[in-house]
């Protein structure tokens, strides 16, 4: 039938010269008539003119009583007006292909929603997936099952018996099912010693601050976390205050410990106390001194034990580090002292970390002790309603604030203190994929947190990767995709600031990064973000999958995205002119003796949207709208049908539509 329909006129055409001929020759022109013999002698014209019309009709009626049919059948017939649907090329299969792409879905008609007859897969390459892809769709359009499945994958499965080509990558997400989704694609492509999780109730212990990072870089990350989860205020004293808290904290635990955790953090900032007696301990620690005292006078002043006292063989009395808060306490007490040199660990102590804990004292005496008290508590107290988060739940304090011994192959030997993640930059290059199973149900700020304390941390190994790349240009390095779900729950940027997902995802080609990230509307990352903010980083993925959207801003901003373009535009025109005219007496309106009425159709250049902000509202499930980068070439905006997880990636859309599949 649709084969009939599209061929129509040549089909009446044929069918009326059949029909013709056979009637022609059934039914021949009555020539023999006395009537019409009569006309032949008197008018000749007026009967070739009655023979060659009677001829004509017999052809042309057939003509046009089947034309007139199959038009009928073809306006008024839904199944008439499907277009013929060309079958698809296979899919190709994920562990056969030689090169790393991503099929995001078939293709028919650019602007039409017709099935075509040879419809292709719209393919971005390895190249194009390093400049990013954002899908946004409202609930239930079908972002998750068309898009982030079937993309992990297509990525994830990809050179999967290759230890060295096979991608790693960092999954965040939101409600707690994806990471199931995850496990179960790497186990189908015999990945599954691959998947690492990192939640409340497993084994794996993460602790966001041990890296190489300097005091600064981490407590600016911190103070950048904060802002992104609290607002900026229009004071920036507030955030340097919180920085410069922060990073000296940190500064003082890395150079008396070589570890810190957040709530180590935390609880100095809160603890006056303790961190005065962190002070003094570093004190003792880099003294180049000892005092020295008589052991009836140790025994005299029990309070002293709040200083590490030691025998000293050859002097027979005890000695303690020297530290300005120690001999403070011996001159007030006038308890009689000695100072030694040290021999032997003097040369041991660190100049490095000397000049470090020098700051750090510094900071202490010259700086935080001068801030007026009620100014200190506000300083704290902004700091401490973020750090908290890792205080008063001990399942969060376990997992996320383990203690040195966790890190010593020695101590941690038998896995007493847990199992530790091991550095991003060391998983990348295992090819691992790490997954946070933490939902925003149970304790959306601290989800948050750990999220992005955690994406920052694979952001940072995946920027550290550039120069190794550039060292070793003879070197194949693997791909790592960052994959997130409901990405406006832990997007942050920086704005003015060094750090930020914007500033990240603008570098992360050349690191081989595949960032991609989806959310229900551009509005929800508007509303997380402050500012424009949202543009500049919407900006750093050159491909972009608009499902189907529910509110105005989105479908316009899209809209806006998709571009515009010179169109001829129809325009119709009827007007009726009256003569004579006059007032009825029977209706009491207008009316006129003699009418006219004329109409008109014109057509008009005009330059207007590619797609409609309408048509992003009035997407059916699967079907999308694509902006695409191949890495070299934007590709024009297009219709395309995506492949949801769970159906048959041959079967066509159209195809699946029709059978109620969607």
């Amino acid at each position: 039938m649709q084969l009939i329909l599209e061929n129509r006129s040549f089909i009446s055409f044929v069918t009326g010269a059949c029909v013709g001929l056979a009637l022609f020759l059934a039914l021949p022109f009555p020539g023999g008539d006395p009537v019409l013999q009569l006309i032949l002698a008197e008018r000749p014209a007026i009967f070739y003119g009655f023979k060659w019309t009677y001829c004509a009709m017999l052809f042309t009626t057939p003509y046009a009583a089947m034309a007139v049919l199959l038009s009928f059948i073809y306006i008024f017939s839904d199944s008439a007006k499907r277009k013929t649907l060309g079958p698809l090329l296979p899919y190709p299969e994920i562990a056969q292909r030689a090169a790393l792409f991503l099929i995001l879905g078939e293709i028919h008609h650019e602007r039409k929603h017709e099935a075509a007859e040879t419809p292709h897969w719209l393919v971005i390459p390895e190249r194009g997936l390093y400049t990013g892809i954002f899908v946004v769709g409202a609930i239930g359009s079908g972002k998750t099952t068309c898009c982030i499945y079937p993309f992990a994958d297509q990525i994830l499965g990809f050179a999967s018996r290759d230890q060295q080509r096979r991608a790693a990558a960092l999954v965040l997400e939101v409600k707690g099912d994806f990471c199931y989704k995850v496990k179960s694609i790497l186990e189908s492509h015999g990945r599954g010693e691959d998947y690492m999780e990192v939640n409340l109730d497993g084994n794996y212990r993460y602790n966001p601050l041990h890296n190489d990072l300097e005091a600064y870089a981490l407590a600016y990350g911190i103070a950048s976390l904060l802002n992104n989860l609290y607002g900026r205020g229009k004071e920036p004293f507030w955030q340097q205050a919180y920085t410069n808290l922060v990073k000296f904290i940190i500064l003082l635990h890395k150079t008396l410990y070589d570890y810190v955790t957040l709530f180590d953090v935390y609880e100095c900032a809160i603890n006056p106390a303790l961190l005065s007696q962190r002070i003094e301990e570093g004190e003792q620690r880099m003294s180049t001194q000892y005092v020295l005292i008589e052991l009836d006078a140790y025994s005299a002043h029990p309070h002293l034990d709040r200083f590490v006292w030691e025998p000293d063989a050859d002097t027979g009395r005890m000695k303690a580090f020297c530290c300005d808060g120690l001999e403070a306490l011996l001159t007030e007490e006038s308890i009689p002292y000695d100072l030694l040199s040290k021999t032997g660990p003097v040369g041991s102590i660190d100049p490095r970390k000397q000049a470090q804990f020098a700051a750090v004292k510094r900071w202490f005496t010259h700086d935080w002790m001068r801030i007026e008290p009620k100014l200190r508590t506000s300083i704290v107290e902004g700091i401490s309603v973020f750090l908290s988060l890792f205080d008063d739940n001990p399942s969060v304090a376990y997992t996320f604030c383990p203690p040195k011994e966790t890190y010593d192959p020695k101590a941690n030997h038998d896995g007493r203190y847990g199992k530790p993640l091991p550095p991003f930059a060391d998983l990348i290059e295992q090819g691992r994929v790490v997954a946070l199973n933490f939902p925003v149900a149970g304790n959306p700020g601290l989800a948050k947190t750990i999220g992005t304390l955690m994406k920052q941390d694979f952001q940072r190994a995946m920027i550290g990767r550039v120069p190794q790349m550039e060292a070793e240009p003879n070197r194949t390095f693997r791909p790592a995709m960052f994959l997130c779900d409901e990405y406006h729950v832990f997007a942050t940027v920086g704005e003015s600031d060094p750090t930020g997902d914007e500033k990240f995802f603008a570098l992360s080609r050349q690191a081989k990064c595949i960032p991609i990230v989806a959310t229900q509307s551009i509005s929800s990352l508007r509303s997380t973000l402050s500012g424009e903010a949202w543009r500049t980083l919407l900006q750093t993925f050159r491909t972009k999958i608009f499902l189907a959207l529910s509110d105005d801003f989105s479908a316009k901003t899209a809209s806006e995205m998709c571009g515009k373009e010179e169109q001829f535009k129809l325009n119709y025109t009827i007007s009726e002119n009256g003569q004579d005219a006059g007032v009825s007496l029977l209706t009491g309106r207008a009316a006129a003796q003699r009418t006219t009425l004329s109409t008109s159709k014109s057509y008009n250049l005009q330059r207007d949207f590619v797609f409609e902000p309408k048509t992003f509202a009035e997407l059916k499930n699967a079907e999308s709208i694509v902006l695409a980068y191949d890495g070299l070439n934007p590709l024009p905006p297009t219709l395309c049908y995506l492949k949801p997880y769970y159906l048959d990636r041959n079967t066509s859309y159209f195809d699946q539509r029709a059978k109620g599949l969607l």
